[in-house]
C-alpha cells in the first residue's frame, strides 16, 4: 500500500471503463445521455502517476499525498502532461542565483496550458453535443429551446431536441 490521494478525473463517457481499471467511480450519478463524465477515486495510489492513460482525451487533478503536492494533469488524445499545480496556481522552479523562474520551468506550464486548452475543447465540444433538459418560461409556459408547451403530455421524461 503506497501514499493515497484525493484525485478526480473529466472525461468521455465511452472511456470510463479505462479510469475504471485505475480504481475511479462515478462522482454523481449522470443521465445516460451525458457523454462526458466526472469521476473520482478517493485512495489513488500516488495519484495514479505513470498509470494515467496518454491516448486519450481527459483532464484530472489530484491532492497532496504525503510524499507529493497536488498536481493537474491533461492529454489531449495525443500528449499527456503531469504538472504541479493546484487550484491557486503553478508550482514554479526558481533559480536563486538569476533571481527569476527556470526555463524548463516555465515550458512545462505553457506545454500543460496548451494541452489542457485542446483537451477542454474536445469535453466542451461534447456537453455541448448532449440533449439538454427543456426550459420553460415563466410567462408563456413554452420552452427557450424547442418551443413546446410545458402542459404537452410528450413533455414528461423527454429531452428538448435542439
Amino acid at each position: 500500500m503506497g501514499d493515497r490521494c484525493y484525485m478526480s478525473v473529466t472525461c468521455c463517457r465511452q472511456d470510463m471503463e479505462r479510469f475504471e481499471a485505475l480504481g475511479f467511480h462515478l462522482e454523481f450519478e449522470t443521465s445516460p445521455e451525458s457523454l462526458v463524465v466526472e469521476m473520482v477515486d478517493e485512495e489513488a495510489n500516488y495519484g495514479h502517476s505513470g498509470h494515467m492513460p496518454a491516448n486519450i482525451p481527459y483532464t484530472a487533478s489530484n491532492g497532496a499525498g504525503s510524499n507529493y503536492g497536488d498536481g493537474k494533469m491533461a492529454c489531449d488524445g495525443r500528449e499527456f502532461i503531469e504538472i504541479a499545480a493546484n487550484n491557486d496556481g503553478f508550482v514554479v522552479d526558481w533559480d536563486y542565483k538569476k533571481s527569476q523562474p527556470t526555463k524548463q520551468s516555465l515550458q512545462n506550464i505553457r506545454q500543460f496550458i496548451r494541452i489542457e486548452q485542446r483537451a477542454g475543447k474536445i469535453i466542451k465540444a461534447l456537453r455541448q453535443k448532449e440533449p439538454h433538459k427543456h426550459v420553460f418560461s415563466p410567462h408563456t409556459n413554452l420552452c427557450n429551446y424547442c418551443g413546446i408547451h410545458a402542459d404537452d403530455d410528450a413533455v414528461q421524461d423527454s429531452r428538448c431536441p435542439i
